[in-house]
């Protein structure tokens, strides 16, 4: 019977590879795992270390460093941030994320209806744009005297356009 039961955890010492999947074990149940809809600490840690990539993060001494945004520059008036995107960052899918869900995320993040909690400190973000797949720039009502912290807390989304393709509406417009 010893012999068997040190076999048996001898077998266990290795654990064998199950796929692409995370398994997170937790006391307690996450509110959610959307970081427009929460601020739950739990959930934040989660959203940040085990599945979503902030823009810009902060490193041991709190100063603002590139995560998938690799670098930005203000312009004189520090009115316009201009982040340029790793373009390396894929979804679970192989998709590459692009400037535009960084910019659909930030766009919802400023739609009332969603309720983001931070919502406020982007009350002076005027306009989003993504001129091209790696370059997000963000236009902002007053100069910015630092790098806003809301960049270090909203992971971008997929845009559900990637999901269907763009149609013509009746009105010759695209949906």
């Amino acid at each position: 019977m010893t012999v068997a039961l040190l076999a048996g955890a001898a077998a266990c010492t290795t654990a064998d590879r199950r796929g692409d999947v995370v398994i997170f074990a937790s006391g307690a149940d996450l509110q959610s795992i959307n970081p427009l809809l929460t601020l739950h600490p739990l959930a934040r840690q989660v959203q940040r270390y085990a599945l979503l990539t902030t823009l810009v993060r902060y490193d041991s001494s709190l100063t603002p460093v590139p995560y998938l945004a690799r670098e930005w520059t203000w312009s004189p008036d520090r009115r316009q941030l201009t982040m340029h995107l790793d373009r390396s960052v894929n979804w679970h899918d192989g998709v590459p994320t692009t400037a535009r869900d960084a910019q659909w995320t930030l766009d919802a993040a400023r739609d009332p209806v969603v309720g983001y909690p931070r919502q406020s400190e982007l009350r002076d973000l005027t306009r989003v744009s993504a001129p091209d797949d790696s370059t997000l720039v963000l236009d902002w009502s007053t100069p910015q005297d630092r790098l806003p912290d809301v960049l270090t807390d909203l992971d971008p989304a997929e845009s559900p356009a990637r999901y269907r393709p763009a149609r013509p509406s009746p009105a010759g417009l695209v949906e």
